[in-house]
């Protein structure tokens, strides 16, 4: 066979392949989408768009309410050092400017006076409640006074847990709702005041649809146990 026929040989048998169905075209590795194709991709992307709608809010609402619980927990580690280094705790503030009031046991955090940050990461100022006889005690007298109060003599007037826990303090995020929930407040109008009873929930209070203060306290056995 002449060079010639071999060639035409072989363009014969590459018309076959060219009309043999798969191979007709551009090569399988340059092939694009199939409608089929294009519209399963199309629904995979939808579903997936659709959970991230779904998932971020969720998300975002779960790290805020992390990053809250970690503020009035850094908060409540401010008040005890004010107490150690002092030998007091503040009164509480009567408005948002965070200046301790003389005689207030409930109210704002006195944020100015501890030098700190007082707003959650829901921009509201934190609530705070404090011991009546630890806002007028001294280095030297501070932990005589807890030692009492843990005995009865006087009678202490802050508590947690239905009354179960005596406390030193209580600061307090409103959380989400921006507002104090029973039974930290007591009269209904979201804010912790001295009209409320110094009865509050238990710092380990769950978040429900009716309640998601963020509470943080020293108990008075807890506070005593760092003083030398």
């Amino acid at each position: 066979m002449t060079s010639c026929q071999n060639l035409e040989v072989a363009r014969m048998n590459n018309d076959l392949i060219t009309h043999s169905g798969h191979c007709m075209g551009r090569p399988l590795s340059q092939r694009g989408f199939t409608l089929i194709e294009m519209a399963f991709v199309l629904v995979i992307v939808g579903i997936l768009v659709g959970l991230g709608a779904q998932l971020l809010p969720m998300l975002v609402k779960q790290n805020k309410l992390k990053d809250d619980r970690m503020f009035v927990k850094e908060v409540r580690t401010a008040i005890i050092g004010y107490a150690l280094a002092t030998g007091r705790l503040p009164f509480a503030s009567a408005n948002i400017n965070g200046s301790e009031r003389t005689n207030r046991l409930n109210g704002y955090l006195p944020w100015v006076t501890l030098g700190i940050n007082g707003k959650d990461p829901y921009q509201t100022t934190l609530f705070y409640s404090v011991e009546s006889h630890l806002t007028t005690t001294t280095p030297a007298t501070l932990k005589t006074t807890i030692g009492q109060l843990i005995n009865g003599t006087p009678a202490p007037d802050l508590f947690c847990d239905n009354g179960n826990l005596k406390v030193a303090f209580v600061v307090l995020s409103a959380g989400e709702n921006r507002r104090a929930d029973s039974p930290n407040d007591d009269t209904g109008d979201g804010l912790i005041t001295n009209s409320d009873n110094n009865q509050f929930a238990s710092p380990s209070a769950l978040i429900s649809s009716n309640y998601n203060d963020i509470l943080e306290t020293a108990s008075l056995t807890y506070l005593y146990g760092l003083l030398p």
